[in-house]
């Protein structure tokens, strides 16, 4: 006569597993500090705000090599700002870099900063120092910022799904 297959959903639940999804997000935002320098020639904050970041294709393929590559690639801790376009997840440069610095990670937010920022509209953050090369892993755009101190704050956050 005709026999019932069992579907591998049923298995699982005949056997008291509980079924679940796995994935990985990875997320985060930039946190903008501008300070600019008084009449009295102390640096003062003006403002404070954070902006969502985005990671990029280039930079999603780099934590994966991480994970999984015999082939590591450099470090990511230079922050670069720019003048161009805001920039999509397809991109791995800024449009028009303005300035590249170091920029400081230790399981803690990763932290750059910029003095004499002149009309800056995007961050970057890459693998090298130079400039207009290498592996850009996330990106930010916000209104033009002329300032003479920008502290940038970027927090990456890895969970499941």
């Amino acid at each position: 006569m005709f026999e019932e297959k069992t579907k591998i959903g049923d298995s699982f639940k005949m056997s008291g597993i509980k079924k679940t999804e796995e994935g990985l997000k990875i997320c985060g935002k930039v946190r903008l500090i501008g300070s600019n320098y008084n009449k009295d020639g102390v640096l003062e904050q003006v403002f404070d705000f954070e902006v969502p970041n985005l990671i990029t294709y280039a930079g999603f393929d780099a934590i994966c090599a991480q994970i999984g590559s015999t082939t590591q690639p450099d470090d990511f801790h230079w922050m670069a700002i720019g003048d161009g376009e805001v920039q999509d997840i397809n991109d791995t440069l800024l449009t028009h870099e303005l300035a590249r610095v170091a920029s400081t990670y230790a399981h803690t937010p990763e932290t750059g900063v910029f003095t004499s920022v002149t009309a800056a509209t995007n961050y970057g953050c890459f693998n090298v120092v130079t400039a207009n090369t290498a592996t850009m892993l996330n990106t930010a755009g916000f209104a033009a910022i002329t300032i003479d101190s920008l502290t940038i704050v970027a927090t990456f956050t890895l969970s499941t799904v």
